[in-house]
């Protein structure tokens, strides 16, 4: 079902198409307009323009033809000549105009050579105004204006003047319209080609870009793809040591591929601290079941011959070996339960801090919890004839938000490697090791700091003694799991509060933990 869920999306994924083919359509798509919207503009300003400068010409002979018919017009009716020269207009004529007078009868009095405008092509003029229209004459599209011609009457002191009430005929002014036609279509042929040859040269552009932009992406997708295949085939994570090669740059892309490859390596530590962890567990757990599996084999076997003295001492540390055993099964049980957050009890969830704020934790009296726990540890200390000196520094009355099993449990782990690595120290008869226990307040947080002046950490383990079962080399002289900086890192995290710590090889080490106060 799992497989077929999988082939399913893969087939929907390819029917969606490469993001980088989609990235190319939609550019190609938005530029096709932006290139329309262009030659549309292009030709609408050259139309005009050249429709404009037609006009112009057309008018301005109009002019003229209109000046000259009124020096031929006789200034009594029927104030028509039996034919119209017009002279200026047959020498200074522009090509491709063509001229055309006529009564308002109809009767043509004089036209341009090779272009005779009649029948429904004629609009005569009616008012004051020109009339401008586009018809076809001779099987060819010509803008024509048709502009009214007035009857010339003479006044008394012998000038001429036209009377506007009275319209005679009419002058039709026109220009072909084959040249601009043509020269419309080669621009728009020029204008088709050049914009499917910057389309296509965009598109390849484009694909060309994406793909490069888009790499990291595939590459991420192999690497991940290939880590994926090797753990499909086992329960054994694959090779988590694999990378996508990084790209100069700070673009979003760069900074994905980064953010993968760190993912990769917290991944590849997780990884490798988690087997480490299971190789650990499994020698600790080995050594005490050794002993306790051969010490009673051997009393099973040889009960009779063994004597009082040396049975108790074979039971005695057989005894040993189980507390031991227990102990790490506890802590180990107890880190597990960290992880999966689900012992609220033992380790106070962060949303309690929250709570905290509202009025629903109960606060604890650090300061009494501290006093406490150093007057005990004194009292033990006695009993067993340590000589190292346990005291107390400046002490702040302060309270904070937490669960106070937890609290002291995290400050009996200090102390206790306090003690115990101040006691591998060589003592001086002058000054003994000792431990000082100080609390105090920063800002809004309360800091319990436990110096000793013992065995020290050397730099090159400082960054690893929170690791489970870590122990560093003068560690190991003394008995222990190497989990207890690990529970107490854990249980900090979960009060909401954090661990430090400070050390100088054979000067000794400072452990402070920090919580969150009640303000």
């Amino acid at each position: 079902m799992l497989l077929k869920s999988d082939k399913e999306r893969s087939l929907r994924l390819r029917k969606l198409g490469s993001l980088r083919l989609r990235l190319v359509l939609w550019y190609g798509g938005f530029l096709t307009v932006i290139l329309i919207l262009f030659v549309i503009l292009v030709l609408i300003l050259v139309t005009t323009a050249i429709g404009q400068s037609v006009d112009d010409t057309v008018r301005s002979e109009s002019r003229l033809a209109r000046t000259e018919v009124y020096k031929e017009l006789l200034t009594t009716a029927p104030y028509w000549p039996t034919h119209l020269l017009l002279p200026a207009v047959n020498e200074y004529r522009n090509p491709g105009v063509f001229i055309q007078v006529m009564d308002t009868n109809g009767t043509v009095f004089y036209h341009s050579p090779s272009l005779l405008i009649g029948g429904n092509a004629v609009v005569m003029a009616r008012s004051n105004a020109s009339v401008w229209y586009t018809t076809r004459a001779d099987g060819e599209a010509v803008r024509v204006e048709s502009s009214p011609i007035f009857a010339p009457v003479q006044i008394s002191d012998g000038t001429v003047k036209v009377d506007q009430q009275v319209i005679i005929g009419t002058v039709l002014a026109a220009k072909s319209l084959k040249d601009v036609n043509s020269l419309l279509l080669v621009l728009r042929l020029l204008l088709t080609i050049i914009g499917v040859t910057m389309l296509a040269t965009a598109l390849l552009g484009g694909w060309s870009i994406a793909t490069g932009v888009l790499k990291p992406l595939a590459d991420i997708a192999h690497v991940a793809r290939s880590i994926a295949s090797q753990t499909a085939r086992g329960t054994r994570i694959g090779d988590l040591r694999q990378r996508v090669t990084s790209y100069n740059g700070r673009d979003e892309m760069s900074q994905v591929v980064e953010a993968f490859n760190e993912m990769l390596e917290s991944l590849e530590k997780a990884t490798n601290v988690q087997r480490r962890f299971v190789a650990d567990a499994s020698h600790e757990l080995r050594v005490p079941l050794t002993t306790v599996q051969g010490n009673l084999a051997f009393l099973q076997r040889h009960s009779d011959e063994v004597q009082s003295e040396e049975r108790k001492m074979m039971l005695s540390d057989a005894y040993e070996e189980t507390l031991r055993l227990s102990r790490l099964v506890e802590e180990l049980l107890l880190l597990a339960r960290a992880d999966a957050s689900i012992d609220e009890n033992v380790l106070a969830p962060a949303e309690n801090i929250v709570e905290a704020v509202a009025g629903k934790a109960v606060a604890v009296e650090l300061d009494h919890a501290v006093l406490q726990l150093v007057r005990h540890l004194r009292g033990r200390m006695r009993v067993e004839g340590s000589t190292l000196r346990l005291e107390v520094g400046y002490i702040e009355p302060l309270r904070v938000f937490g669960n106070e099993e937890s609290i002291r449990r995290v400050l009996l782990i200090l102390l206790d490697n306090a003690i115990k690595y101040s006691s591998l120290k060589e003592t001086d008869a002058q000054e003994p090791p000792h431990i000082t226990v100080s609390l105090e307040r920063v800002e809004h947080e309360a800091v319990v700091h436990v110096r000793d002046t013992g065995i020290g950490i050397s730099q090159e383990d400082l960054g690893h003694i929170f690791e489970r079962f870590y122990r560093a080399d003068r560690a190991r002289q003394s008995q222990g799991t190497g989990l207890g900086l690990s529970i107490a890192e854990t249980i900090m995290s979960r009060l909401g509060g954090r661990i430090s710590v400070e050390s100088t090889l054979g000067e000794g080490s400072t452990f402070s933990i920090w919580l969150p106060l009640v303000e």
